[in-house]
């Protein structure tokens, strides 16, 4: 009897909650374009904040590149970068290229596009990785919201090393 009073009720909720509906839009990935903030960045040209931005041009390859985005300092303090995106989408998949010492991020924000409020979709303790590049994916329940940014929170003071990371994408569905 308890159980289908429980069915019962989450079939009359699910029927009107309209956030629990797919979004049937065009679906898209992209990868930052533009800095918003960051915490850090080791000179304005050369491992700086914009080396983040656009399609890979690091990965593959393993090692301290200067096309990747690396902090002013090495161990030293929490880090953050808070990049943007040119199309307004849904979140269903976030990629972070990492190609030096990988497993130092252990928070992800999204922004809500209309709102602006921040919401973590990721986090977790930091893993000191073997070394090798990876493209970091996180699998998400697809926001039933526009993203218009991305934040990533560091813990290099945990992680050992700078930690460089070449690009991130999204995937999602726009308008």
């Amino acid at each position: 009897m308890r159980y289908k009073l429980i069915i019962v009720f989450l079939c009359v909720f699910l029927s009107r909650c309209s956030d629990f509906e797919p979004f049937e839009g065009i679906k898209i990935s992209q990868y930052a374009s533009k800095v918003i903030r960051f915490s850090s960045q080791y000179t304005s040209t050369s491992w700086s904040a914009s080396q983040a931005l656009g399609e890979p041009d690091t990965y593959p390859k393993y090692g301290d590149f200067t096309t990747a985005w690396a902090s002013l300092t090495e161990d030293e303090k929490r880090e953050y970068l808070e990049l943007g995106f040119d199309t307004l989408q849904t979140v269903k998949k976030i990629e972070i290229y990492e190609t030096w010492n990988p497993g130092a991020i252990d928070s992800i924000y999204l922004r809500d596009a209309s709102s602006k409020k921040w919401t973590v979709v990721y986090s977790k303790s930091i893993k000191n990785l073997p070394g090798t590049s990876r493209i970091f994916t996180i699998q998400l329940i697809e926001t039933p919201y526009f993203v218009d940014a991305i934040r990533l929170a560091i813990n290099s003071k945990e992680a050992k090393g700078w930690n460089e990371i070449d690009a991130v994408a999204i995937t999602g569905q726009r308008k």
